[in-house]
């Protein structure tokens, strides 16, 4: 058996109530299901101490959407990983489509949030995918390189001994319903983890996947050999959803 991830990330969904209340609904069967299966659950910011603090004494483990370029300074509205560690977080995800689209982030600036996230120990969730119109125009290989370059020099000079997770998400099956062939997907996450341990031999780099995956095709793409998680989106907002993806 695979060591699988599963990552509920809930965007900007579910409201601080509305979040804390999911938890302390599900919290027995949401633990049950963590025992037998790594689960992570990442609310928004301000949702993060308390469900911490909520779930604490489980399996469950908790992680941020996104963390500062910058170490704890004068940056108004941001949030450090040195502040993710001390609340209790495991892991962070970062380089999200949504927020290279929405708000403009370089790779530079990731592989910046990168080098805070291993600096403060916490496990990073990198995100990485090609637009649509890369994609249809066969240039999914150069655009992950260009991603990847300077997140591979990050890790060549960080020894860190915890799995790091890049998150294959092809921007154009985030939320749309379209999936990419399994062939396709074997092809480009196999691709993608001989780029990363050619580079980085030693380190455990593990390939997920997130793009619609929901009940009905979880399945399928668990067979894929070179795949070891899945980042998940409106489908984790549901519990029952979450549970038939996850068992």
């Amino acid at each position: 058996m695979k060591d699988f991830l599963y990552i509920a990330n809930w965007k900007m969904a579910k409201p601080f109530t509305q979040a804390l209340h999911f938890v302390k609904n599900n919290k027995f069967k949401l633990a049950k299901l963590a025992q037998s299966h790594k689960t992570v659950i990442c609310p928004s910011f301000v949702s993060l101490y308390p469900i911490i603090q909520e779930l604490q004494n489980t399996s469950i483990k908790v992680g941020a959407q996104n963390c500062s370029a910058f170490a704890p300074g004068a940056y108004t509205g941001q949030v450090s990983a040195k502040s993710l560690k001390e609340v209790g977080c495991s892991y962070c995800i970062i380089g999200h489509s949504e927020r290279r689209q929405y708000n403009h982030e370089t790779n530079e600036e990731i592989a910046q949030k990168l080098e805070l996230l291993l600096k403060n120990e916490l496990q990073p969730i990198i995100c990485i995918g090609e637009s649509e119109q890369a994609f249809k125009n066969k240039k999914t290989k150069p655009i992950l390189t260009e991603q990847l370059q300077p997140l591979l020099q990050i890790l060549q000079k960080i020894s860190f001994k915890k799995p790091i997770y890049f998150a294959y998400e092809p921007v154009w099956a985030i939320g749309s319903g379209i999936i990419p062939s399994n062939d396709y997907l074997s092809e480009i996450t196999r691709w993608l983890g001989q780029q990363c341990t050619t580079q980085v031999p030693g380190l455990d780099i593990r390939i997920i996947y997130g793009g619609s995956v929901n009940p009905n095709n979880a399945a399928s793409l668990k067979a894929i050999e070179s795949i070891n998680g899945f980042l998940i989106g409106s489908a984790s907002l549901d519990f029952q959803k979450l549970k038939k993806i996850v068992s």
